[in-house]
């Protein structure tokens, strides 16, 4: 991992930047490397943590843009001071979340810092120097909003595919064998699409819906693994994705994607408590791309 780190990482914190400490989720507080096809994407404070994402507050490290209303907090697990951004708070989904460096504030400073600098107030820390109104502050802090807006609406991939609904399909005259035909599909390629296993892409729902007469959406349902997908993204499942992703030579997104499909093909474990479902995610994810040459 040593070819991702910032030159501002002094080389006493070079064993914590590539391993993180234990912590497989987000906490108020603490510090995360962010991250997508282990590409380095940035450095976080959690502000806050929710199910699906999680509130961050841009961190930056010593030779990157630092200037008002950026805070400096002159300790960090790092052992260098770094500039803390809270507000250019944004919402990042939890598959960006790679690993954490560690306590960066008390959870119980959040709130109110956040409060001190909406109401004008002197917060708890000083202001690093300079502001980004002056001109040469400027394209740099057009430059870090927009990455981190960016990544507000990076997706990890499975959260708006269609899934189709054969009741539905039924119930307006269809049938697994007209749709195969008209889909021009073999019954082995229709079934993980007419169970909705699998998505139907865009032209075939358009066919159907049209021999149907009835609108799209009226063919579809809510994906049943939507539940799983979302689960999937909890970063305690990012370093077997990233193992994955060096085994198969695949991309982040396809080794999610592939981890999904293994998932469906799993056996049926009846406890469906979250442990079982977590055993059932880690064997899919180590199964994903297990057809790569």
């Amino acid at each position: 991992m040593a070819g991702d780190r910032p030159v501002g990482v002094p080389a006493s914190a070079h064993q914590l930047w590539d391993d993180g400490v234990n912590a497989d989720s987000a906490r108020p507080g603490d510090l995360w490397i962010l991250s997508w096809d282990d590409e380095v994407l940035g450095v976080a404070l959690i502000a806050a943590a929710r199910d699906d994402f999680a509130l961050a507050w841009p961190v930056t490290l010593p030779g990157e843009a630092s200037f008002a209303p950026g805070l400096v907090i002159e300790n960090s697990p790092l052992g260098i001071p770094v500039t803390l951004w809270p507000t250019r708070e944004t919402g990042i989904g939890l598959h960006l979340l790679d690993r954490s460096l560690g306590r960066l504030l008390d959870a119980n400073a959040i709130r109110p810092l956040a409060f001190a600098l909406e109401d004008g107030e002197e917060p708890a820390f000083p202001a690093a120097p300079g502001s980004a109104w002056d001109e040469d502050n400027r394209a740099a802090d057009r430059a870090l909003v927009e990455h981190w807006s960016g990544l507000c609406f990076h997706l990890a991939g499975g959260e708006n595919e269609m899934r189709l609904d054969s009741e539905k399909v039924l119930a307006a005259g269809g049938s697994s064998k007209s749709t195969a035909k008209l889909l021009g599909l073999p019954p082995q390629q229709l079934r993980p699409i007419w169970v909705g296993d699998a998505e139907i892409d865009h032209e075939q729902l358009v066919a159907l819906a049209e021999d149907l007469g009835v609108d799209e959406v009226t063919l579809l349902q809510p994906d049943p693994l939507a539940g799983v997908v979302s689960r999937l993204a909890a970063p305690r499942f990012k370093r077997a994705i990233k193992a994955r992703m060096a085994a198969t030579r695949l991309n982040e997104a396809a080794v999610r994607g592939a981890a999904r499909s293994e998932y469906t093909l799993a056996a049926r474990d009846d406890a469906n408590t979250a442990d079982a479902i977590d055993r059932k995610l880690r064997d899919a994810i180590a199964r994903a791309g297990r057809d790569q040459p």
